[in-house]
């Protein structure tokens, strides 16, 4: 890929399998690119390498403290989200949970699963305007639009009947609009990394979406190919609401 990504990354620090397939499949779903990792020192590590827009902890890992949370924290340009179970509640101060010096935010355990990509979207976008932190992106004065919050598009009035796959690839272009996206990243976020398959089955996914938001889907004027790369998404920004 060429130019800057606008999907937000989340890095999830979570010891339990489950739990992390869980809600990396969650995070997905709602327009993240999640990586996992099982240990807080390894979560350091992540940092660096995947540089995530957000941090998720979960205080259970064996790892875990609060100079665990508060190096996190003081990372530049990083938010932290803390994981707490009932016994993390009982065992800690209340104080310690508001203090800023740990966390951006905390969420008890358990909760449904809707509950931690709003989260998420509450600490990220918070008085951000860029496409990576947008509620609704219009293009063209209000051609196209996708409703993040909503999980839908329109084309003008008209709600567009999206599939859940062909509305997360139409997310991940809309937001970095004019960046070359290959289609193995495409895969890997829309089929998830596990999929086992001819990364060109994205190309299938593409040739319907443009039939639902192209007025000419053989002549696309959103959706450009780029050959031997991927795809890349051609449409001007209008002013981002607050």
């Amino acid at each position: 890929m060429r130019g800057k990504r606008m999907t937000p990354r989340v890095l999830v620090i979570e010891a339990e399998p489950r739990i992390a397939r869980q809600v990396a499949l969650n995070l997905r779903k709602n327009g993240f690119i999640p990586t996992v990792v099982p240990r807080g020192r390894l979560g350091l590590a992540a940092v660096q390498e995947r540089a995530p827009d957000i941090v998720i902890l979960d205080a259970s890992v064996p790892d875990m403290s609060w100079d665990l949370c508060r190096t996190l924290r003081q990372i530049p340009d990083r938010f932290l989200l803390l994981l707490l179970g009932r016994q993390w509640l009982q065992d800690t101060d209340p104080a310690d949970r508001r203090s800023n010096d740990y966390a951006d935010g905390w969420m008890p355990k358990p909760f449904r699963p809707d509950e931690l990509p709003e989260r998420v979207r509450a600490i990220l976008f918070r008085g951000r305007k860029e496409p990576i932190f947008a509620r609704r992106l219009r293009f063209n004065d209000g051609d196209l639009e996708v409703d993040v919050y909503r999980r839908t598009a329109y084309r003008g009035e008209r709600q567009i009947p999206l599939t859940p796959t062909e509305y997360m690839l139409l997310l991940m272009l809309a937001r970095s609009p004019g960046v070359t996206i290959s289609r193995q990243e495409l895969s890997d976020w829309v089929l998830g990394p596990d999929f086992v398959g001819d990364s060109r089955t994205i190309d299938a996914h593409v040739k319907n979406l443009r039939a639902k938001i192209e007025d000419q889907p053989k002549h696309p004027k959103y959706i450009k190919t780029v050959y031997g790369t991927g795809y890349r998404f051609q449409g001007k920004l209008d002013d981002i609401p607050s």
